[in-house]
């Protein structure tokens, strides 16, 4: 695991130098770089595998390729035996060394025999490219900027402004998605000047051009049937199976998140069967013990069961509080995502350097709220097309709130996929100023999150619709961009085995009334899940690392909130109709938890956009 950065310009080593420097808490253990003419390449490297020998970048035989890589390749093992016997020569046990042979050997698709999680950076000095790769999902982040015929790339936001050529120009395109969507999706980032290099695609820097291309694609093509159930448990149950084990190589000590959900629990079963220690498990639980957060409670009958070195971290609002600019500063851009993972990681890395958590298996299987929503909101629709009776209408989920279903019914699964976001695009309207709205109501957060629904598979269902829109936005951009930043932000890898691209392109070919069935959630996922944790556990509500920030932000830190939301500190940049903020605010304090999201996303703009002034 690293920070990898680099340019092709003729900047001085001492640009390089900063960039490195600005990653540093990315790789303590060691740094490195390669300068050629007019290619600049660099990483600082947290060790985990091969400690002594994997210092980066590593070339191959006669010195003509370079690569830096943050990530892990997990089965670089196998790939590594496959290579010598075509004849490759290796100088070290790391999984890095692998990546130079695979390219060396079969070019720009070696990427296909990884599995793993990666941002790649490759020097091809014979060819004269750099040539610049993310990983299927996103696991790994990777920002660009090209500026003066030269590319400027790095492991995070921070480390490319780094660059003199890259400017902090907003793009208010970008920070129009991010009312809605509550992260800023790729391939925007707050900066004109900076993109992300979406998943699954690369960019070949050849001549002074510069050429993305998508490289993988995931396919939602149903492969299995209703009647399939059981052959598909055991299928799911032994790739997972394979994926955990291959995760589990480390030359460092490993762990895993334990939330006591489903996911969690069903990886740290799983590696308490391949691991010859007992696991050491962590859980997030807070000091004012609200009623609804009890992950710490079934997080200890998972460690009991299995007999875990079980940890946990007690935090309070005041963590919160305190620590709130430090968190922003780190995710470089506003994120008004899960952030919770912050000080659990910080906590974890006293005793463990990896961590598998069970992200991905929410958006692979289905467990959200606008999940719940797609059959019924479907079916609500067909019967108005057909013109039968709504009353016949299997509402699911949602019986006690048939006007709900039937009111997001008039709207395209792009448009009320929103109203599990922050603010639809008609509450935008209400939200900014007559200023803010010439900056963001030219854009349309519908339409960006309509060009990627009508991309999927024609023949998926409309779960699996909403799921590939949910993988190729959510995802990455909030799940991964949180899971990365702020535990690497401690120095500490998280590895996501439901992210194995095997279970991925598994679980993506089922169909949806597998993934929800019978008005249970990831129905399918949780047969696997029942051969590993008890009945408890299966029918528990779904909680997650999730901060109890509705009641926190009305007690403990509501006269922040006034403070923040004020309007002696929006009026800075006057984006919004304060009396719209104002009444926004006074509901939520009176109780209406489903503005929680709204008010949240308002506070960490708000703080970010200070430092954003202070930093200018």
């Amino acid at each position: 695991m690293c920070g990898i950065c680099g340019y092709t310009d003729r900047e001085g080593f001492d640009v390089l130098k900063k960039m490195l420097t600005c990653m540093g808490h990315r790789g303590p253990n060691d740094s490195g770089y390669f300068v050629d003419d007019n290619i600049s390449i660099g990483m600082v490297r947290l060790s985990i595998i091969d400690l002594l020998g994997g210092h980066q970048p590593i070339s191959n035989e006669d010195n003509s390729v370079h690569v830096v890589f943050n990530g892990e390749i997990f089965n670089y093992i196998e790939l590594r035996e496959e290579l010598e016997t075509k004849g490759h020569i290796f100088r070290t046990s790391s999984d890095t060394e692998t990546i130079v042979h695979a390219y060396d050997e079969y070019g720009l698709s070696f990427m296909h025999r990884l599995n793993g999680m990666f941002a790649i950076a490759i020097f091809d000095k014979q060819n004269g490219r750099l040539v610049l790769i993310r990983d299927r999902y996103g696991v790994k982040p990777l920002f660009y900027a090209v500026k003066d015929n030269s590319l400027v790339f790095g492991s995070e936001i921070k480390t490319v402004l780094c660059h003199p050529s890259v400017n902090r120009e907003l793009d208010y395109e970008a920070l129009s998605h991010y009312f809605s969507l509550r992260n800023i999706p790729a391939p925007f980032t707050v900066y004109k000047d900076i993109r992300s290099l979406l998943p699954g695609h690369m960019i070949v820097w050849d001549k002074n051009r510069c050429k993305v291309v998508q490289w993988y694609q995931l396919s939602m093509t149903p492969r299995w049937v209703e009647n399939d159930e059981q052959l598909l448990v055991d299928h799911i149950d032994k790739i997972l199976r394979d994926s955990i084990r291959l995760r589990l190589r480390s030359d460092v000590n490993y762990g895993a998140y334990l939330s006591g959900g489903i996911d969690s629990s069903t990886v740290v079963g799983i590696m308490s069967e391949y691991s010859p220690k007992p696991v050491k498990t962590f859980s997030l639980a807070f000091a004012d013990s609200p009623a609804h957060k009890l992950d710490a409670y079934y997080a200890r009958i998972i460690a009991e069961k299995y007999g875990t070195e079980h940890y946990e971290y007690i935090m309070s609002y005041d963590d919160l509080q305190q620590e709130l600019p430090a968190v922003i500063a780190h995710l470089d851009q506003p994120f008004a995502g899960v952030i919770s993972s912050f000080w659990l990681s910080r906590f974890m890395q006293q005793y463990v350097t990896v961590a598998l958590s069970g992200d991905g298996a929410d958006d692979l299987f289905a467990s959200y709220g606008h999940h719940r929503l797609v059959w019924p909101v479907s079916a609500v629709q067909e019967a108005l097309r057909n013109g039968t009776s709504l009353d016949t209408v299997d509402y699911g989920f949602f019986n006690d709130r048939r006007e709900f279903v039937i009111n997001l019914a008039q709207y395209e699964p792009w448009e009320w996929r929103l109203a599990y976001a922050a603010f639809m695009e008609h509450e935008k309207i209400s939200l900014f100023s007559e200023a803010g709205k010439k900056l963001f109501m030219p854009f349309s957060t519908a339409n960006f999150l309509k060009d990627i629904y009508l991309s999927c598979t024609a023949e998926a269902d409309e779960l699996n619709k909403m799921l590939y829109l949910d993988i190729n936005t959510l995802l990455h951009n909030e799940i991964l961009y949180f899971n990365d930043m702020l535990s690497m932000a401690n120095s500490m890898e998280v590895r996501t085995p439901f992210l194995d691209f095997r279970v991925a392109e598994l679980a993506c070919s089922i169909p949806g009334t597998l993934k929800i069935k019978d008005n249970t959630l990831k129905y399918i996922l949780r047969k696997v899940a029942a051969r590993y944790v008890p009945r408890e556990i299966l029918e528990r509500p779904k909680e997650g690392f999730v901060l109890p920030k509705n009641t926190w932000l009305r007690e403990g830190m509501a006269e922040m909130v006034k403070d923040v939301l004020s309007v002696s500190r929006l009026g800075i940049h006057g984006f919004f109709n304060q009396g719209y903020v104002d009444a926004l605010v006074s509901k939520f304090f009176e109780g209406d938890e489903a503005l929680t999201f709204k008010v949240w996303t308002l506070i960490i703009l708000q703080i970010w956009y200070e430092q954003y002034l202070n930093m200018s």
